[in-house]
């Protein structure tokens, strides 16, 4: 299974460089980025989720999404804490810096308020993959429309905890409300209703979704050259709100540390629930392949939620970027080496 993770990564890499190539010489600007993004988010990705849906109903089926469901709210509570305990430590000492940062001048209490702000796009990029613009392609290409509707359970579970504990880290505020708003929460509801019917939905309005859904895996790919185009490294404010490029040891150390996290630490430490799971589970059926899907996706780079986050709320976006970028380019090494892991486990 891994030499066909990696061939898959490939395939979608090379979207990216082209994606890249093209956006470099052409220099499209945030507004194609945007336009891009704002498709995939409200058009594509749902038709691909209702479009998923429509496969004859089973209770067996419906027990494993609802298996799948239970396993991702596990995995990301697993992270949550993890996040949580690892960055528990400098919460005094960074809420004092913030303060100084607002009182102050100077650049040094400026870039200590702004770490603070990173501290919290960390922790969602440490608990949040990117298991919509990269993991639904990649499962979709490795296990076919069988394991994207299984990937639906981790997305659902995805999108209701980033609008719940992620915006509670951005505002210290919470709004579950508005999860019901969300596209893909949207989208999971109505391919659940879609999936109960005793019926298969009529061709012409089925085909029409499948043909849009078709488009996930390609424009997220030039979506992702698009953006990593227009990227011009980070910088920072200085104390008279002067922008400058940042120096590398403002961000070296965090970003190796965030990327560590999210690609290799995390995946390990849900490796044990994983091979755990597929014990405790082994008379389901599809255990294995539903396992292999949620693990695969929260082995991905950094959800492209974190740069959107850290921009709707005026947090560092350019180092939210560094993330995505930096993490989306390496995945194509440690996800492939993960499920290599995974199947040596599994002999």
């Amino acid at each position: 299974m891994y030499l066909t993770v990696a061939r898959q990564l490939a395939v979608m890499a090379i979207i990216v460089i082209v994606s890249f190539s093209f956006s470099r010489k052409n220099a499209f600007g945030k507004e194609a980025s945007q336009y891009l993004s704002r498709l995939l988010l409200y058009v594509i990705n749902p038709c691909m989720i209702v479009s998923t849906f429509d496969v004859e109903y089973s209770g067996q089926k419906l027990r494993s999404l609802g298996l799948a469901i239970g396993v991702s709210f596990a995995f990301h509570l697993a992270m949550i804490v993890l996040a949580t305990l690892l960055f528990a430590r400098k919460k005094s000492s960074q809420g004092q810096g913030s303060l100084q940062g607002q009182k102050s001048g100077r650049v040094e209490d400026c870039l200590q308020g702004q770490k603070s702000g990173r501290d919290s796009l960390s922790k969602i990029a440490i608990v949040f993959t990117n298991s919509g613009f990269i993991g639904i392609p990649l499962i979709n290409g490795v296990f076919g429309s069988e394991g994207v509707f299984f990937l639906m359970g981790y997305i659902l579970v995805f999108n209701v905890l980033l609008w719940v504990w992620g915006e509670w880290l951005m505002t210290g505020t919470m709004r579950p409300l508005k999860v019901l708003a969300n596209p893909n929460v949207l989208a999971c509801g109505a391919g659940l209703a879609v999936f109960c019917l005793p019926f298969k939905m009529p061709y012409v309005i089925i085909e029409p979704l499948k043909m849009i859904g078709a488009c996930n895996g390609a424009a997220s790919m030039i979506l992702l050259g698009l953006l990593f185009s227009g990227f011009g490294g980070a910088k920072e404010k200085s104390g008279q709100g002067q922008e400058r490029a940042a120096p590398v040891k403002t961000f070296a150390k965090p970003l190796a540390r965030d990327v560590f996290l999210r690609l290799v630490v995390c995946p390990l430490i849900l490796l044990g629930a994983t091979l755990f799971a597929m014990q405790a589970f082994s008379s389901v059926s599809q255990i294995q392949l539903i396992m292999s899907v949620l693990f695969i996706a929260a082995a991905c780079p950094v959800g492209m939620s974190v740069s959107s986050f850290a921009v709707v709320f005026k947090k560092d976006a350019d180092y939210a970027s560094l993330l995505v970028a930096v993490s989306s380019a390496a995945c194509v090494v440690t996800i492939p080496l993960l499920v290599a892991l995974l199947e040596l486990f599994l002999r």
